[in-house]
């Protein structure tokens, strides 16, 4: 019996096809659906096609608006126009969503690697939420826009008394108002435009470690959505064999992120930016980052870096004064046997805010240092993070570009691989706003003040240019920006 229950097929084993056939009908679904995403995607954004639903929008409530006030050279055959009009140009917009909608959901349950779903990823829902959300806004401005169309021509084509017709005139201003304000809110930005990565734009992070230990990389990994970060880890996954023997995959993506930031200062061209990379990836990964068809490519991957860079500015602050304290060799990097900096936003919207921390310790020994975060009026006041520092080289003098033995790069890139980076989540109670001081404050364990910094941001419950919301749609702009500068 035994023998023969080894013949046995095994619907679970590595060579079993069981499951195969649903996932490539799932993989044709999506196909379908983003093709007619992307058709209805492509209409919709046609030059001032954005600008003609506003403007429409506008002339349809104002010109009803007119009707109703009795004036009699205004006919309501116009009014019927345009609100016939608006109608039509949602049609576009609802299948584009729709499109959208359907497509992201298809796109979520596909696998990642062979392996795990993309559902196991943090952000899905607020994904899929976001695209439920835009949907019913479609749905109902198309609605309350064919609403006013009848309202308006039932005043016309029948002979209605005075309080209907008011009733009727009070129903077309009503839905004409309604329809308005969420074209005005739909508007703002169109989710899924970018081919590279759809879902990107709709994604906030979530979830993320408190302390980084390859900083740009787990900060880049904890703004990707699901969908990229699955792939983000089958490339890096792919790249074991494909770096230098001194490097893992993980170092390699590490210095190459921080390259990609020198190229965006301007302290690195494109030349040196590819010969750079020469020095962590072997020849195979190389013709990889320059096709442009490649999903992380050098033209994709500067993307996703403004993308996260628009999220937390604060971090990229903190590198970017590093990189000009080794260039101009600050007292604080090469004399001070502690040097931390530290970043929160000026202002702070809804009661958060991220603040993050750079430490370096180069007093020469390993040592066990405490965090303590004071912010007024927060939830909680005090924080208390206790981590091991441990010892970095110090720089001796001030970096060069190019110099061999202390160029900026490497200099740069020893400095950040050899530091203790917090990213901590501040809160403050509800409806809090006004000036609130952050005190840090580094210490050894046996209680002995190393440095300390006071820091301040403002809350508001108002607008606020890092808020999550504003981040958002800055981070798509810029993204497509420069896509559009690489393309051009």
């Amino acid at each position: 019996m035994a023998t023969g229950s080894s013949d046995l097929p095994n619907p679970y084993g590595e060579d079993s096809t069981f499951g195969q056939a649903s996932e490539s009908a799932l993989n044709r679904r999506v196909r379908i659906r983003d093709s007619q995403r992307d058709l209805w995607t492509r209409v919709i954004t046609v030059r001032g096609s954005k600008e003609a639903r506003i403007l429409i929008s506008f002339i349809a409530l104002f010109y009803v608006s007119l009707l109703a006030t009795g004036w009699s050279f205004f006919d309501t055959g116009v009014g019927e126009i345009f609100f016939g009009v608006q109608t039509l140009l949602f049609l576009p917009t609802l299948a584009a969503s729709s499109f959208a909608h359907m497509s992201a959901r298809d796109r979520l349950q596909l696998k990642v690697g062979g392996k795990s779903s993309m559902e196991a990823y943090p952000g899905v829902e607020r994904i899929l939420n976001t695209l439920h959300e835009r949907l019913l806004r479609e749905r109902t401005r198309l609605l309350c826009a064919a609403i006013a169309l009848v309202s308006v021509n039932s005043i016309g084509t029948y002979n209605t008394g005075t309080t209907l017709e008011s009733i009727l005139f009070g129903l077309a201003i009503f839905s004409g108002s309604i329809s308005l304000i969420n074209t005005l809110q739909l508007e703002r930005r169109i989710p899924m435009t970018d081919k590279d990565f759809p879902l990107l734009s709709m994604h906030a992070p979530s979830l993320h470690q408190s302390t980084l230990d390859r900083v740009l990389s787990d900060l880049v990994i904890a703004h990707l959505d699901p969908e990229t970060a699955g792939a983000w880890d089958d490339w890096v996954r792919g790249l074991e064999k494909k770096v230098r023997s001194n490097q893992s995959p993980e170092s390699a993506v590490e210095h190459l992120l921080r390259v990609l930031h020198l190229n965006h200062l301007g302290l690195l061209d494109d030349q040196k930016l590819v010969s750079e990379s020469k020095r962590v990836f072997r020849v195979a990964a190389i013709d990889y980052l320059n096709n442009d068809e490649s999903k992380f490519s050098f033209r994709t991957l500067k993307r996703i870096m403004a993308h996260t860079r628009v999220w937390q500015p604060g971090i990229f602050r903190i590198i970017d004064r590093l990189e000009d304290a080794a260039l101009r060799g600050h007292s604080s990097l090469v004399n001070q046997p502690w040097r931390m900096d530290l970043d929160i936003p000026p202002r702070c919207t809804q009661g958060q805010g991220d603040l993050f921390v750079m430490i370096h310790n180069h007093s020469g020994n390993d040592v066990q240092v405490e965090i303590d975060i004071i912010a007024a009026d927060g939830e909680p006041h005090q924080q208390t993070i206790r981590l091991n520092s441990l010892k970095s080289k110090q720089p001796k003098r001030s970096a060069r570009i190019g110099e061999e033995g202390n160029d900026l790069v490497d200099v740069l890139g020893k400095l950040i691989d050899n530091c203790s980076v917090l990213w901590i989540g501040l809160a403050w109670p509800k409806g809090t706003t006004g000036s609130r001081p952050v005190q840090v404050t580094l210490r050894e364990s046996d209680g002995e003040t190393l440095s300390s910094i006071v820091v301040t941001t403002t809350l508001s419950s108002g607008f606020n240019p890092e808020g999550a919301a504003e981040k958002m749609i800055d981070a798509a702009v810029s993204v497509r920006r420069l896509a559009i500068s690489v393309a051009d």
